[in-house]
């Protein structure tokens, strides 16, 4: 269906969305983000205060100063105000050690508590036909709670939520136990922000693509990895560093030494040639043949002790020795 402007309506007056808004922005912005900048540009030559955009909006200044502080950080609004900076990370950098949380609880709010909260907090509303749209389905009474205890007890933003359903929907994996997992982990990582959760669901894609090249590698028919192969997927070319070259003659060498797939010992593998600072096919090489060359050496320097021959004229003629039980 294609979609057009009417060329009938009245105009009137008109402003200006810069491009990156819808570009970058439009899936990463709440609801609430978005409608705060379209009142902030179409008011812009006023120079409007928080305290008249959050009347306008009906919201209070203090949500408003959230929503700013928003297209504040990405350089698209200005106030009186510094912008928070947030530190630099180190590209892919190791996770903090999570916290614990427990798993959802089996009591659940009623129908009639989900409605009243939709009321005080339409964006629960638009999480829930967002939440559908992308899944194809409707979510039903247990899809609400799922999403509504992860906002309640882990307290990930609906903005990081929305962000959680869709990647949960691109790999296909819609179902409320794999949802309400993914959201204890993120609870557990704090990803509250949607930078935080942009970072994780690049660290994701980069796990999913080092999968797909070792299931054709090793003949493994699954399309995504569990979440502890996830984690040592993870682990390896992030923490470590590997790229899938390495991983794949990790892949070889255990291979060479275990009778079924092993995560663990490709990465007992991995972390040893990591200790080592072995980071590519070639300096394995290398150091195996420095190994090969030095063992060659010991060996040659070290002779045994004993003459083979003679050891073996004993074991064929020696005499043949019976011990009495006492």
């Amino acid at each position: 269906m294609l979609i057009r402007i009417n060329p009938a309506m009245q105009w009137g007056a008109v402003f200006s969305v810069p491009a990156v808004v819808v570009d970058q922005y439009i899936k990463l912005a709440s609801p609430e983000q978005i409608r705060t900048l379209l009142w902030v540009l179409r008011h812009a030559a006023e120079q409007p205060t928080t305290e008249q955009a959050a009347k306008a909006l009906h919201c209070t200044e203090e949500s408003m100063c959230e929503y700013i502080a928003f297209w504040q950080q990405k350089e698209i609004l200005l106030t009186d105000l510094p912008a928070v900076v947030q530190p630099a990370k180190e590209a892919f950098a190791a996770p903090a050690v999570k916290k614990e949380l427990p798993d959802l609880p089996e009591s659940k709010p009623t129908a009639a508590e989900i409605l009243q909260r939709i009321g005080e907090h339409p964006e629960l509303d638009f999480l829930f036909k967002e939440a559908q749209k992308k899944f194809g389905r409707t979510i039903g009474y247990d899809g609400q709670c799922t999403l509504l205890l992860m906002h309640d007890r882990y307290g990930l933003p609906i903005d990081v939520i929305l962000i959680l359903i869709e990647y949960c929907a691109e790999v296909r994996k819609t179902s409320n136990a794999y949802i309400a997992a993914m959201g204890k982990s993120w609870g557990q990582e704090e990803i509250d922000t949607i930078e935080k959760a942009a970072e994780k669901i690049e660290e994701l894609h980069r796990c999913n693509g080092l999968w797909k090249q070792l299931a054709a590698t090793a003949g493994l028919s699954a399309p995504t990895p569990t979440a502890v192969q996830s984690e040592y997927l993870r682990a390896w070319s992030i923490e470590l560093g590997f790229d899938f070259d390495m991983i794949s003659l990790a892949y070889e060498e255990m291979s060479n030494h275990c009778r079924k797939m092993s995560f663990a010992y490709m990465n007992k593998v991995l972390r040893n040639w990591a200790a080592k600072g072995l980071k590519t096919p070639q300096d394995v090489a290398e150091d195996n043949r420095r190994f090969r060359e030095k063992k060659q050496q010991d060996d040659d320097e070290s002779p045994a002790s004993y003459d083979i021959d003679e050891m073996e004229h004993r074991l064929l003629h020696g005499p043949i020795i019976y011990k009495k039980n006492d």
